[in-house]
């Protein structure tokens, strides 16, 4: 069995090449891989628009996060549950269902 995919072509362009499934996109093409801020300053300088947020959109995101850090910022958003990572959670999750009913199913 084969498979291959369509991959993006480095540069400006929105061109798109058959590339195998044991790909290595530095290998395939000849480059070195770039990181995102490298990509994001290179569309920024030239005008592509494409991977960031319109102005209204980042303005909406805000108004919605702002009341959460201002709530945080004067301890009035009630305890915050921590809880070790890679564990099911904070119990008070638990309870918070338990009260509607309902329970996490077991993966």
């Amino acid at each position: 069995m084969r498979l291959e995919f369509e991959c993006k072509m480095p540069g400006p362009l929105i061109e798109t090449t058959e590339v195998d499934m044991h790909f290595d996109y530095g290998e395939h093409f000849g480059v070195e891989n770039r990181t995102g801020y490298e990509t994001l300053l290179y569309d920024a300088m030239i005008g592509d628009a494409s991977l960031f947020k319109r102005a209204d959109m980042i303005e909406a995101g805000w108004t919605i996060i702002q009341p959460i850090l201002d709530a945080w910022e004067a301890d009035a958003g009630g305890d915050l549950h921590e809880y070790t990572a890679g564990s099911d959670g904070p119990t008070a999750g638990d309870e918070m269902l338990w009260h509607d009913r309902r329970r996490w199913r077991p993966i």
